[in-house]
């Protein structure tokens, strides 16, 4: 279908710019990047704080988002996008307000290590402790370990991706219940439909993805390791269940959606929604369908947590 009116407009915006963000420095890019995202509403929350969790490698800063007074939420990881580069906690904000209150959980969004300073895999070795540190201190954030959901988009949506296969190889307890994989990168992709036809002037550049490879890789090499590239993992079975979203105008589309037929092929439950009209990103766009995307979220979250919607 045509592109939503309300993100055209958007996108001719952002295309005024774009040129000038990918010239700038990449402190520059980061905060440029940044003030887009946080200048979207913020939803009030019951209670928002920072902590640090202790990782094998770092320490690394979150945010923890209680939606309500009460104990034992659910509780959703979230791993934000940003190419492995850009973005962190305060980026986030916004959508990890509005996706506590949707889904009536705990949100914990992790800070992990960016590339170029940390190159991969620090930011898997980040996400993996994070996820087992609130596996084994849910409660100190008023939540259930087990009622533990991994979720990231972009970036973020690989990092979850990972992690789910990571805690399952590792035998992780409890296990994890729900993954929530938002227009996730889940690898390499050089000749798919999408990644030709909708890589310029869509948000997601083909310049900009070149970037954060080389600026997030040790090597090409790594390029091919299942800790960058999920896709390739041949075992994906005893994953936990899966909501796969997707856009129509995303480069990383047809991946993303191949991974999806991947993980049902496998016996994961697994639910693929394209939204039509839309591109990379979206989600975080002042549209009505992030609105959407958030309840759709939401009501998939709570049917998992507490047997509602």
């Amino acid at each position: 279908m045509p592109l939503d009116p309300a993100v055209r407009k958007i996108l001719e915006e952002l295309n005024k710019v774009m040129p000038q963000m990918i010239k700038v420095s990449l402190d520059e890019f980061r905060k440029m990047f940044r003030a887009f995202f946080t200048s979207q509403p913020r939803r009030p929350i019951y209670k928002v704080y920072d902590i640090t969790i202790p990782g094998t490698e770092a320490k690394i800063p979150a945010r923890v988002y209680i939606p309500r007074e009460g104990n034992n939420f659910g509780v959703l990881v979230y791993l934000h996008g940003g190419g492995f580069v850009l973005g962190d906690v305060e980026t986030y904000d916004p959508l990890c307000r509005e996706l506590a209150a949707a889904c009536d959980c705990v949100v914990v969004s992790v800070d992990y290590r960016l590339a170029p300073e940390h190159k991969f895999p620090a930011a898997v070795i980040d996400a993996l402790d994070s996820t087992k540190w609130v596996l084994e201190h849910a409660r100190e954030i008023n939540g259930d370990p087990e009622k533990v959901a991994i979720g990231g988009d972009s970036a973020g949506g690989n990092l979850a991706a990972v992690v789910a296969i990571m805690a399952r190889d590792q035998g992780l307890k409890p296990t994890l219940k729900y993954q929530v994989l938002i227009n996730p990168f889940v690898g390499v992709d050089l000749a798919s439909y999408t990644i030709r036809e909708y890589s310029t002037g869509l948000f997601l550049e083909r310049e900009a993805m070149a970037f954060f490879n080389r600026a997030y890789l040790r090597s090409p090499a790594d390029a091919f390791d299942p800790r960058f590239s999920p896709i390739l993992v041949d075992n994906l079975s005893n994953l936990p269940p899966a909501l796969v979203i997707t856009s129509e105008y995303d480069p990383l589309r047809d991946s993303a959606e191949t991974y999806a037929a991947k993980l049902a092929e496998a016996g994961v439950p697994t639910v693929t929604v394209r939204f039509n009209g839309v591109t990379h990103g979206f989600y975080g766009f002042p549209v009505p369908h992030a609105r959407a995307v958030i309840g759709l979220i939401g009501s998939t979250l709570k049917q998992v947590f507490y047997n509602k919607y």
